[in-house]
């Protein structure tokens, strides 16, 4: 197999991505594919400039140029047209954007339940989520990279695209009013879990949106056969089957055991090889026994001891760092939470004394990568 492209290797640029001497053949194949897409789904219409109204200046576009790293070794060349979407207007382009979030305390929760009930837990994806619905406003972009037309032409959008402020917002609405047509309410206190109550002769099914990524916990395999088929008759969608990664938390399901395993081993190594830290030696603790990290003084520029205030790269990684293990945090690392909740203190005027104790934790995370919860 190739050898797999580092996240800080992947292409900034269309043109770059298509030039590239071993792998241009593949973004161009993946670029076409992505503007395949859009066309089958008819994402816009071409127009002439004459027929943008006055006043308006069409939205420009960026492709978004990465790899995905698959189940086991594979690889995959993704790009995605993206949709400048700090260009719009409130008002003229957009007015509402609000749209929620699945929460993670749902997913641990619904993870505990199917593992000690022995649940069936499958994953499906939406394909170009954006173009499943309309835009709720005349919005024009100018023609993205990889589009040549014999006249001056603009795109009015038909359907959303990623980028658009009002887009999570329109797909939300258009997926759960299906979903509730299909009986399946949102829960109270989470309106990203849908759940449909036993009745009959029929298991329960919850279902647990994520933007684009859903999970369907039931006891019965035939349940949830019966409400992809559903699915897949709505929208186009691409069935992961039994869940193995979900928002990058890497889960394994012994179901003879009734056990259920988290960990997120590919977000741990992430910040490991940013900093340099893949082979350091490591830590069995989170911060030494008795770590006190001191504020700045902002006379002196110093801490009571001779830590100095970080450059602004220096602030950047610290940054970067504290970011990365708040994420891990939240999804399957509870032990960070004093750590990061120190950390976060000094985010603003981090120094090197604070920026050590941060190496600290990576080294920690280094000992501990193998690791899961149960």
């Amino acid at each position: 197999m190739e050898e797999e492209l580092l996240d800080s290797a992947d292409p900034v640029s269309y043109w770059e991505a298509i030039a590239h001497p071993r792998f241009g053949q593949k973004w161009s194949y993946a670029v076409d594919e992505e503007l395949r897409s859009l066309a089958e789904n008819s994402t816009w219409d071409y127009v002439g400039l004459e027929d943008v109204p006055a006043g308006v200046t069409p939205i420009s576009s960026k492709w978004v140029i990465k790899t995905k790293e698959l189940p086991g070794d594979g690889i995959r060349y993704k790009t995605r047209l993206v949709i400048r979407g700090f260009q719009p207007q409130v008002g003229v382009d957009f007015d509402e954007t609000y749209a929620p979030v699945g929460k993670l305390h749902s997913l641990h929760m619904m993870l505990a339940l199917a593992a000690v009930h022995d649940w069936e837990i499958e994953q499906m994806d939406v394909v170009t989520v954006f173009l499943n619905h309309k835009v709720d406003s005349d919005i024009y972009m100018a023609l993205p990279q990889g589009i040549e037309a014999d006249k001056p032409q603009v795109c009015k959008l038909r359907k959303s695209l990623y980028g658009l402020k009002q887009a999570t917002r329109l797909w939300y609405e258009h997926i759960d009013h299906f979903l509730r047509s299909l009986g399946l309410e949102r829960y109270e206190y989470d309106p990203n879990v849908h759940l449909l109550q036993s009745a009959q002769n029929y298991a329960p099914i919850i279902l647990l949106l994520y933007v684009d990524n859903m999970l369907l916990f039931s006891p019965s395999a035939n349940r949830v056969t019966t409400i992809k088929y559903l699915l897949r008759a709505k929208y186009k969608m691409t069935d992961l089957g039994p869940v193995r990664c979900f928002v990058g938390i890497e889960i394994e399901h012994d179901q003879l055991r009734q056990i259920l395993y988290i960990h997120q081993l590919r977000a741990v190594q992430k910040p490991l090889a940013t900093n340099g830290f893949s082979d350091c030696n490591g830590y069995w603790t989170p911060q030494p026994t008795g770590s006190r990290l001191q504020r700045l003084d902002p006379e002196s520029n110093l801490t009571n001891g001779t830590a100095r205030t970080l450059d602004s790269d220096g602030k950047q990684r610290y940054q970067s760092i504290v970011g990365s293990l708040m994420w891990l945090m939240l999804c399957t690392q509870p032990d960070l939470a004093f750590t990061v909740s120190m950390f976060s203190k000094f985010s603003s005027t981090p120094t090197t004394e604070h920026l050590s104790a941060a190496t600290y934790t990576l080294r920690y995370l280094r000992n501990t990568a193998n690791l899961a919860m149960q």
